[in-house]
């Protein structure tokens, strides 16, 4: 689910935050201290270690504090019992991705949306295989219901299918607000 990238960028912010208040302590000040005025080799790769946990650092904060503002909508189509009423959910989630990819400083790659897209069409998945099971619909037809075994899987093409509109939608958006080096996020996300 979409939580699942969120917890990542949560976890990853934590440690690294945690490495990072280590590496500002007394002990490592004085242990690079030491290398630098015995000019040890070590001295280089130490400080380039420290460079590299600090970008990594400052990636990890700003992409948790990115993925934040979408927690509500994936809450919502990870909880609501009402499958139809998704739809609602749709335009907003949608648009906040959008202003994430044009705001964020690091969570704007192709890599990085197409894995959150594919997290949120797996939860949507999800939800429609909650919605209409294979056992529900087979209990439908032996109940003589066929006819709202349909209703279910067309209400189901419906929701998945307003998904779909409402992506190009953005698609749309995307082309039109866009710089013209967001043409590869377009692409990834929209096709």
């Amino acid at each position: 689910t979409p939580d699942a990238e969120i917890e990542f960028w949560r976890n990853k912010a934590n440690n690294l935050n945690s490495i990072f208040e280590q590496l500002q302590g007394q002990c490592i000040r004085r242990t690079l201290r030491i290398l630098v005025q015995s000019k040890s080799t070590y001295c280089t790769t130490f400080a380039r270690s420290r460079k590299g946990v600090f970008t990594a650092r400052l990636e990890a904060n700003d992409n948790t504090i990115c993925l934040q503002s979408i927690v509500p909508w994936f809450e919502e189509i990870n909880s609501k019992d009402d499958f139809p009423s998704l739809v609602d959910v749709f335009k907003p989630m949608l648009y906040t991705i959008l202003l994430i990819w044009k705001k964020s400083k690091y969570y704007n790659t192709p890599a990085r949306l197409v894995v959150l897209m594919r997290e949120i069409c797996n939860s949507l998945i999800e939800q429609a295989c909650r919605y209409v099971s294979e056992e529900q619909i087979l209990n439908l037809i032996e109940n003589d219901e066929a006819n709202l075994a349909v209703d279910k899987l067309n209400t189901t093409l419906l929701v998945c299918g307003e998904f779909r509109a409402t992506n190009f939608e953005y698609k749309s958006k995307a082309a039109n607000k866009c710089l013209k080096n967001d043409e590869e996020y377009k692409r990834m996300l929209y096709s």
